[in-house]
């Protein structure tokens, strides 16, 4: 056990953790003042946070304060540091918390809010909110500390040493395959008690009437709390989502670069398309047919541990074979890692189907093929849409899963990204980013065309 090293992952995920919760737990507060149709735009912004690959963001910040950076001269901060992989983690993690919050505000109705016109303010937040969304902010806290443990792609890029890139260097410099596996158990036993610790049950609160009204929440809670929050929500949108993409569309370079790449990288663009889109196809199917087993905890451990240790076991179970060094390799592994997203979104919506629709269809002797294709999938199709959709970006974006099990020309345009970021390659991993946003696009762009000719 290298306790240098354990105790440098710990403070990142620690400090990752604490300041993502705090700006997550503030941004949920500006959410709840929100009329519904603005907090759905923000909530929509909050989601292109976490889900813009951590490497675009890195390049951006790299960009600003890297060694020649735009703001360098008027920031002198050292963007190669365990703060600044704290504060990249930070920007990428804070929606999970907000999202969550927000959920278990949800539950909070007008009459609460005008039984006691005193509690307002501080007041507010100490004695109603805060008992309300204790429990979701821990396990948002928790997720975001395994998440930031098992980061591989920040970390790295900003040459901070911390245990997934140690296993990596075990695994591929120096050879020490058992060493690696002795010192992985800090990052098998943190997912585990993750998981333990989301059995929890959350407090019980009775519900007789809809959600409180924005505008109610605005009043309790004090102008002055709401200017606070809107401000750090906004700065927490223009750091997390406007710099990045803006930094990408509005650079001369990365245009200039975009033709010859294109031209230069068509098998690296569609091994990223097949690899994502057959693992978000394959979750969905494999939820599909086995939504009613109880798998959900035993699925998400893989995708909580980190890739490396995951590409690492495959090779072990698979050397020698004929899938060994083959794109169906790959596919596994992804499958593996991610089905817990496919899996988990069918589930949950098969189980909200209405009873009354599927016992009507088989009163009427439907089959089993003819109540899922006229009943079960009609009312499930947004979500299974929806799993696949996170499912195929988290795939796109995938460096560590990758990294030891790729085959012979299976590079993809993530790996490809992350490795001449260590080289300082800015304009062509902008371009490249600029392809694989193209990519996380696609679907939705072919998903509104058939709409159109479908004529809805």
């Amino acid at each position: 056990m290298n306790g240098p090293l354990l105790q440098n992952s710990l403070l990142v995920a620690g400090l990752t953790t604490l300041l993502a919760g705090g700006l997550g737990l503030v941004a949920a507060l500006a959410l709840a003042t929100f009329e519904p149709r603005w907090r759905g735009w923000f909530l929509g912004m909050a989601i292109v946070a976490l889900a813009l690959p951590p490497f675009l963001v890195t390049n951006c910040w790299l960009d600003l304060l890297g060694a020649n950076g735009i703001l360098r001269r008027w920031l002198p901060l050292n963007i190669y540091s365990l703060g600044g992989a704290v504060w990249l983690l930070a920007l990428m993690t804070w929606p999970i918390t907000a999202w969550l919050a927000l959920a278990a505000w949800n539950r909070l109705e007008t009459p609460q809010l005008e039984s006691e016109p005193a509690l307002h303010g501080q007041a507010l937040i100490r004695w109603l909110l805060w008992p309300m969304a204790r429990v979701a902010v821990a396990q948002a806290m928790a997720i975001t500390f395994v998440l930031a443990l098992n980061n591989f792609a920040v970390p790295v890029i900003l040459q901070v040493p911390v245990f997934p890139e140690e296993l990596w260097l075990a695994f591929t410099t120096r050879l020490d395959e058992a060493g690696a596996w002795a010192a992985a158990w800090p990052l098998v036993v943190a997912p585990l008690l993750l998981l333990l610790l989301l059995r929890r049950s959350e407090i019980s609160w009775l519900r007789t009437e809809g959600p409180a009204t924005a505008r109610a929440i605005r009043r309790q809670l004090g102008q002055g709390w709401r200017i606070a929050s809107l401000a750090i929500l906004f700065g927490l949108i223009l750091l997390s989502v406007i710099a990045p993409l803006g930094q990408l569309a509005f650079s001369a370079r990365t245009w200039a670069q975009l033709p010859g790449l294109l031209r230069a990288a068509p098998d690296v663009i569609w091994n990223s398309f097949f690899f994502a889109a057959a693992t978000a196809t394959i979750s969905v199917a494999i939820g599909l047919v086995s939504w009613r087993l109880p798998l959900s905890l035993v699925l998400w451990l893989p995708f909580l541990v980190p890739g490396v240790l995951l590409g690492r076991a495959m090779i072990s179970l698979f050397n020698g074979t004929v899938l060994y060094g083959t794109a169906t390799l790959v596919i596994a592994a992804f499958t593996i890692r991610y089905v817990a997203i496919g899996w988990n979104g069918i589930a949950i919506a098969l189980r909200g189907v209405d009873r009354d629709l599927t016992g009507a269809a088989q009163l009427e002797g439907a089959g089993a093929w003819t109540l899922f294709r006229q009943v079960r999938w009609l009312e499930i199709a947004p979500q299974a849409a929806a799993a696949w959709y996170v499912t195929y970006l988290l795939c796109l974006w995938d460096v560590e899963t990758l990294v030891l099990i790729y085959p012979p020309g299976g590079e993809t345009l993530a790996q490809r990204i992350f490795n001449l970021l260590h080289y300082g390659h800015h304009a062509q991993v902008n371009a490249l980013c600029m392809i694989l946003l193209g990519l996380a696009l696609a679907p939705l762009g072919a998903w509104s065309v058939l709409r159109r000719l479908a004529g809805r």
